[in-house]
């Protein structure tokens, strides 16, 4: 017995704090990884919920109890900055999204004309209000000229992974979708869109207001730029800092 609860003492505080990330959903799988990797090395426990990146926004300006931000674009972390609600040392860009043609269908991805054939019957993406995948996908679609072609074909996630799930499910033939999802899910088709058509996804750590005294919330976000966490980021689907403009 005594044995018994020296070990669950030593598993108690072997977590000397725990953090509470908001985490854009396109992250979902390989901060898994990255979540594993921050506790073994720091004795951290992170408490990790994945969303879309506005409303995670709305929500931290509103006061929710989380100490790091993991956003999916540059706009929402620097909105918190400017209205006091975020550190403005902390922020840093860490990766940047990429944004992927997806389907389990039998399509021919090599043309994106496919998107407006009768053979695509619905189109998801993330809802662009709230979601940076989705206002990528939407600039992609403007900037190919099949917006008018295919907006009412278009079905939205309330971030990129429910649109990335309408795809998996059935309810929708194609999605405009984040390769960090693709890669892990391994089935199906995919393309990779070009840059050029669409505004770069920058990914940015942010530490709240109340985690500015907290030195774990501030290990974990230079830990985003480790050589370990650079590795997991890469193998799922991620371009690294050294790769943005």
């Amino acid at each position: 017995m005594r044995l018994l609860l020296l070990f669950l003492l030593s598993f108690i505080f072997s977590f000397s704090e725990t953090l509470r990330v908001a985490c854009a959903s396109s992250f979902r799988f390989a901060f898994e990884e990255i979540k594993k990797a921050f506790e073994r090395t720091h004795g951290t426990k992170l408490l990790i919920t994945y969303g879309a990146s506005g409303h995670f926004y709305i929500q931290i300006k509103n006061g929710a109890p989380y100490d790091v931000f993991i956003s999916a674009n540059e706009l929402y972390p620097k909105k918190l900055i400017e209205e006091g609600k975020a550190v403005k040392d902390s922020y840093t860009v860490f990766s940047k999204g990429i944004l992927t043609l997806f389907t389990l269908k039998n399509l021919d991805l090599s043309d994106y004309n496919v998107l407006a054939s009768k053979d695509v019957g619905k189109i998801a993406i993330a809802n662009p209000k709230h979601a940076p995948y989705g206002k990528a996908a939407l600039a992609f679609l403007k900037n190919t000229g099949l917006y008018d072609k295919v907006k009412e074909k278009l079905v939205y996630g309330s971030n990129v992974s429910q649109a990335f799930q309408y795809v998996v499910t059935g309810g929708a033939d194609v999605g405009l979708v984040a390769l960090s999802l693709v890669l892990p899910f391994g089935k199906g088709r995919y393309r990779i869109i070009e840059q050029e058509l669409y505004p770069e996804i920058r990914n940015v750590a942010v530490l709240t207001l109340r985690a500015k005294e907290k030195q774990k919330a501030w290990d974990f976000v230079r830990f985003l730029l480790s050589d370990e966490a650079k590795k997991i980021l890469k193998r799922y689907g991620f371009a690294l800092p050294e790769d943005l403009k």
